[in-house]
């Protein structure tokens, strides 16, 4: 393996990537190899090259629920936009991702919902662990290689937290519970650099900011017997136990919501730290912004504005949701309101309609032999390395979107244009390409609506005949025609079937 940059990439990171002294951003700049992307740093506060150890394997984890309550949209944007950017690594760069989610499946929450429903926490965790599951499927969202559950995990555990009191950075208290000691980390801070801590004040707690990492046992409370007492697991110490099960002492992604930058990865990153005896533990901390609602309100369960997963498909599909979290920037927070998932819609519906436009003028009764067109194919080439650049830098999928858009709009000036010219194969290569990039971001492109072939045959007709009518009635400029033609367009679209009116030929897609 190769320790040094080649010089292309060293001229990228002069502009791209200045890094600080690591005194200022306590970021290390792994050895190995340079995949040649770019993603942001929150230690560094700036976009750093992503280098892995090997160069076509990454390990990759990401914080999962806690399964007490049932899932709402604003974990899912958070999933989904996880779930596209391992897919652009893994399908246009190649890079073979070993994932792995962590779940929660004993936790305060759980022990209270189960005591106020007087069910076993067990029982509480596994049904909505399987619901979880189940949205994250209706979502178009790959499962993790790697599902690592708390319960099963216990044993791991206690030797990491044992590990950590015999190293001196943790302590145990008279009332069981286990407290890592910030004092004897000094890096403690490097993912916010301002922060307050979280943790209930405890009496037995050395400094205002140490954090448990196992709980003493209350009554009432499911526990486990240890060396230093009865308890269960700390929130933190649970990821950091799991990951270094999985993937030992070095993590390439480490991913969830912002909200989960401080204290949790703050703490896992430093626990992690003083286990495995590093100055890093994960290398790229991957945060995705809130979902708000009404201005800067987030969605959340304390706010009590949420929206479920599958009330939101009763209104709008996986792909149109998906749509609109390509459309934004996974780092910012993403609106979600009516405006935004008709605007995504939109913008969805203008490629099925592009791709059935396209299929259509290739497969056309014209006399005319083909041609290439120089213009369609460099024009081609050129978004396609647009493209890739735009991945490259911090998987900027808004960047993409446009382009593509783009793309439509210039051929669709030769699609639907009156000229005797025919351009199948640039046409046919354009609408391949654009399937191939959006089914790599997770594009279904199905229709909304399941319809069995008769259906689709009799719309087919319906479409075909207005279209004549329709032209007629504008080379006739006949008024009462054209209204009765725009009566059935509107009646239609009311019916989840929209109409793509051109020149040449009328096309049609299901709405959800």
């Amino acid at each position: 393996m190769r320790n040094l940059l080649p010089i292309i990439t060293r001229r990228r990171l002069s502009h791209v990537c200045t890094l600080k002294p690591y005194k200022e951003t306590r970021w290390l700049m792994p050895n190995g190899n340079p995949t040649g992307l770019y993603v942001y740093n929150c230690v560094a506060e700036e976009k750093v090259p992503i280098i892995l150890n090997d160069p076509h394997i990454a390990t990759w984890y990401s914080c999962g629920p806690t399964v007490y309550d049932s899932a709402h949209l604003g974990h899912a944007s958070c999933y989904v936009k996880l779930d596209i950017i391992q897919r652009i690594l893994k399908s246009f760069f190649n890079v073979k991702l070993v994932t792995a989610m962590g779940v929660t499946d004993i936790d305060d929450k759980i022990i209270r919902k189960g005591i106020n429903t007087q069910t076993d926490y067990k029982t509480i965790a596994q049904q909505f662990e399987h619901e979880f599951w189940l949205d994250m499927a209706s979502l178009n969202i790959e499962k993790p290689l790697i599902i690592c559950r708390v319960s099963d995990h216990i044993s791991s555990i206690e030797t990491f937290v044992k590990h950590l009191i015999d190293s001196g950075t943790a302590y145990a208290t008279k009332d069981g519970s286990v407290y890592f000691d910030t004092s004897k980390f000094p890096s403690y801070g490097k993912l916010l650099k301002t922060q307050e801590s979280d943790e209930p004040k405890s009496q037995y707690k050395r400094n205002s900011m140490d954090f448990a990492v196992w709980k003493g046992h209350k009554p009432d409370e499911p526990y486990w017997e240890t060396s230093w007492g009865k308890g269960r697991p700390g929130w933190h110490i649970e990821c950091s136990a799991m990951v270094s099960k999985v993937f030992g002492s070095q993590l390439d992604f480490h991913a969830g919501g912002i909200d989960l930058r401080f204290p949790h990865h703050e703490n896992e990153e430093a626990q992690s730290c003083a286990f495995h005896k590093t100055r890093q533990w994960a290398n790229y901390w991957i945060h995705v912004g809130h979902l708000h609602v009404k201005g800067d309100v987030k969605m959340s369960k304390s706010l009590k504005n949420t929206i479920s997963i599958p009330t939101l498909l009763e209104s709008y599909s996986a792909d149109t949701f998906r749509m609109a979290c390509l459309m934004s920037n996974y780092r910012y927070p993403m609106e979600f309101n009516e405006q935004v998932m008709k605007m995504a819609e939109e913008v969805l519906n203008k490629f099925k309609f592009f791709l059935k436009d396209a299929l259509m003028y290739v497969n056309n009764n014209a006399t005319q032999n083909g041609d290439y067109k120089d213009k369609l194919l460099d024009n081609l080439q050129k978004v396609e390395d647009s493209n890739l650049e735009a991945l490259r830098s911090d998987f900027d999928t808004a960047d993409c979107i446009n382009t593509l858009v783009g793309l439509i709009s210039s051929t669709n000036k030769i699609i639907k244009s009156n000229t005797t010219e025919y351009y199948p194969v640039p046409v046919i290569l354009i609408a391949e390409y654009i399937i191939s990039v959006l089914n790599r971001f997770g594009l279904t492109l199905k229709d909304g609506t399941q319809q069995n072939d008769v259906s689709n045959i009799l719309i087919d007709m319906l479409v075909d005949f207005r279209h004549t009518v329709r032209l007629n009635a504008l080379n006739n400029k006949n008024k009462e025609l054209l209204n009765a033609c725009d009566i059935v367009r509107d009646k239609m679209k009311s019916m989840k079937v929209q109409i793509n009116d051109s020149s040449k030929t009328a096309s049609w897609v299901f709405t959800k």
